[in-house]
């Protein structure tokens, strides 16, 4: 008996190796044939149970190996679209389904996907926004935050998107976008995103890349508003949008203004003086201040698009005012053995900036593969800056007007090649001129022109199935000229070359580095010198050398159903690095910059985003750093850094609750030693229709927050704790409606940029 069920149990064994299993293939596309990414296909049996399921590639293609012979219900889906369902028969065969075309929905109420669907393709990172994290975003830079991708730091308010390695740059369909751009954006017209934080191809020259892939809408329009209003300090922002499109043009303006008032910065600081023969010991308290401000602006846009070309076009017009930047202080000084002396002080500043600027993006799909974008901007800005001080019978003024010329042009070429390779050539100029002149105690003239062309060619090449190398070498030629003078000129070779290694569809690694440069502040190269007081002296310096950036790195990324992980090792050199330096000359303490020492930072960091259930997801940060000055023992500083964000989706409203830890680090520019405070804070966002509502608070339980920096430079030294009432107890409330009209078309475009340069060497 024993030895026939051991035949039997052999032969079933035999028969189930021999089992036949078959393969399924086919390709997603649009209803005009387009192949569609990261579709979902599912594989049930007869009896609805999960058997298998995979992802489209960039071809649309999908494949499904090893499946046991029977029937099978097939399930394509694609956010934005309407679903597919295929019966597959009885087989014994390999079947080719050929070509699966999916029917754009744009009356879907609701898409729903079970799960966040994150993608890890060779170059990219794709995400597919799950039902949850549409429902409850209002803004591109909500759904981006919903996202939690790893590494990548959302700031919702301040519209900010940044990542371990800097400013990530933003695009929507492949055309770049600014910051704000992506405010206004409809959720559920986003169908996924893309994440490059090694740009290649059409991305070359980006630090990190966020594309938005978004529904194009032909008809219709929408008017938005939009309000912020701060509790705890006078802080308002408001904006209103109207676009209209007809056919392949939108047409957009939008325009907004924002106000701040509070009470200014409050300061203690210990102050000693090493002025030769004598020294002098300063403390100083803030009795008052007042800090007031408003903006507006104003813009204009037209966007046409075509399969083949984009072009856009965008008139803006910011205008910044600052009225009061005022301090009352105390100065009591130790000199010697002389009695305590105590001095009031006053300091009165203004500033006016006016911003007139145009730009224009065109992109262009040629055959074979071929891409092609131009980004061409220029601005003008008057800049005018007033200064009085005062102390007991010493007084200083100062006047300075400013006109800012500016142009940049960025020409960006890509071609895939048939061999898992491709190659892309980047050329950039930016180019300012600005003439400012000096009035009142100093009186003195600047006028400067800048340069820097940047070109660089890429090629990329696939090793195999599991390797993927990247060389980037260029060039950079950085020109300036200081009041008709010498012109100085850098040449920096640069280059960005890394080995990417695939271990399978959840895990990759990265090992690189990259050679760069940056340029000074245009504020440090000049000749003017700003009276800080009764005894500092603030000057320019018009022979800094160019800084040179080298950054070895190595990541590690991986996707395990609802974990993500990333852990990033950087080591980063900045020589010839520009920071403060401080002399005596004529008894009085004159404050500089140089650029004869270097900066150097070790950066560890592990991030974790979890999917804890549909309604909770969480992100977490752990960071180390160490920052040092080589050439300055002293000059070293660690950090350890810990966050988390948590997002709990309840109906209709989104809870939001984070909190930080304390950080320390070197100061690269001034090497002052500064200590941030932890903070934390919680939001409810609700959003309806065509409504949304949010309120939150920061530090609602903590008073008193200060902000602590310490320096030593040998003939000076300060120790000083900062704190104002924008740091405490303060809240927020913000409320957004849209207004269709026609058919539903997506949101778009609130894309100015706010920030106004300037040349101006200003005493604080």
């Amino acid at each position: 008996m024993k030895r026939i069920f051991i035949i039997l149990w052999l032969s079933g064994c035999t028969m189930a190796m021999f089992a036949q299993h078959i393969g399924i293939k086919g390709k997603i596309v649009d209803s005009n044939r387009q192949a569609l990414e990261g579709a979902t296909v599912a594989v049930y049996r007869q009896d609805s149970v999960l058997v298998n399921g995979t992802i489209s590639d960039a071809e649309g293609v999908f494949e499904l190996k090893n499946l046991p012979a029977g029937n099978y219900r097939i399930t394509v889906s694609y956010v934005g679209y309407a679903s597919e369902n295929i019966r597959i028969p009885d087989t014994a065969k390999n079947l080719d389904l050929g070509a699966i075309s999916l029917t754009s929905d744009t009356e879907l109420k609701e898409v729903t996907v079970t799960a966040n669907s994150v993608i890890q393709k060779k170059d990219r990172l794709l995400i597919i926004p799950d039902k949850q994290q549409i429902k409850h975003a209002y803004t591109g830079y909500d759904l981006l935050y919903n996202l939690m991708i790893p590494g990548v730091s959302v700031d919702r308010r301040q519209g900010t998107v940044s990542t371990s390695k800097g400013g990530a740059t933003l695009y929507i369909n492949g055309r770049r976008a600014d910051f704000r751009e992506i405010q206004n954006l409809r959720p559920k017209d986003i169908e996924k995103i893309e994440y490059y934080d090694t740009p290649t191809d059409e991305y070359l020259g980006d630090v990190a890349s966020i594309n938005y892939i978004v529904k194009e809408y032909k008809t219709g329009g929408y008017v938005s508003l939009d309000g912020e209003q701060n509790i705890g300090y006078l802080k308002g922002d408001y904006n209103a949008g109207f676009k209209i499109t007809h056919n392949q043009t939108n047409y957009m303006l939008f325009a907004g203004y924002n106000r701040r008032e509070y009470d200014g910065v409050h300061t203690q600081d210990e102050e000693h003086f090493n002025l030769g023969d004598h020294t002098i010991d300063r403390n100083t308290a803030t009795e008052s201040a007042a800090y007031e401000s408003d903006q507006q602006y104003v813009q204009f846009k037209v966007n046409n698009n075509t399969a083949k070309r984009m072009l856009t076009g965008t008139v803006s017009l910011v205008h910044n005012y600052t009225p009061h930047n005022d301090l009352n202080e105390s100065f009591i000084y130790q000199n010697g053995s002389e009695d305590n002396r105590t001095v009031n002080i006053r300091e009165a500043v203004n500033q006016k900036n006016l911003k007139p600027a145009i730009s224009l993006n065109c992109g262009f799909n040629m055959k074979n593969n071929q891409r092609l974008r131009f980004i061409l901007n220029s601005a003008y800005s008057r800049n005018e800056y007033q200064r009085n001080y005062s102390e007991q019978g010493w007084r200083y003024r100062t006047d300075v007007g400013e006109d800012l010329y500016s142009f940049s042009g960025i020409a960006v070429y890509s071609i895939k090649l048939k061999h898992n390779n491709s190659f892309g050539g980047n050329l950039q100029h930016y180019h300012n001129i600005t003439s400012s002149t000096y009035e009142g105690s100093m009186t003195s003239s600047q006028h400067l022109w800048m340069g820097e062309t940047i070109s660089f060619l890429s090629y990329t090449q696939d090793i195999g199935k599991l390797f993927t190398l990247s060389v980037s070498p260029g060039v950079s030629l950085l020109n300036y000229n200081l009041n008709h003078g010498e012109t100085q000129r850098f040449w920096t070779f640069r280059t960005n070359t890394w080995l990417q290694y695939n271990l399978n569809s959840h895990h990759q690694f990265v090992i690189g580095f990259a050679i760069g440069n940056e340029q000074a502040d245009i504020s440090y190269l000049n000749t003017a010198s700003q009276a800080v007081d009764s005894l500092q002296t603030r000057r320019g310096n018009p022979y800094l050398d160019n800084p040179k950036i080298h950054d070895y790195f190595f990541n590690y990324r991986a996707q395990i159903n609802s974990l993500g992980i990333q852990f990033n090792a950087t080591y980063t050199k900045y020589l010839h690095n520009i920071s403060y330096i401080y002399s005596v000359e004529d008894g009085r303490l004159v404050s500089s910059y140089q650029s004869d020492d270097s900066y150097h930072k070790l950066r560890l960091e592990g991030l974790c985003s979890y999917r804890i259930s549909d309604n909770l997801r969480a992100n977490t940060t752990l960071r180390y750093e160490h920052m040092n000055v080589p050439q300055h023992s002293q000059l070293k500083e660690d950090n350890f850094f810990a966050s988390i964000d948590l997002n709990c989706f309840i109906g209709p409203f989104t809870v939001n609750a984070y909190a930080k830890t304390t950080e320390r680090k070197l100061d690269q520019t001034t090497l002052a030693f500064v200590k941030n405070p932890a903070s934390y804070g919680l939001s409810v966002r609700y959003n309806g229709k065509n409504w949304m509502a949010e309120a939150g608070a920061e530090n609602p339980f903590t008073k008193h927050l200060h902000y602590r920096e310490y320096a030593d430079y040998g003939v000076y030294r300060y120790n000083q704790a900062r704190t104002s009432r924008i740091y405490q107890q303060t809240g927020y409330i913000k409320l957004a409606y849209t207004f269709d009209f026609g058919k539903k078309v997506s949101k778009d475009s609130n894309y100015i940029d706010r920030s106004i340069n300037s040349a101006i060497l200003k005493a604080r």
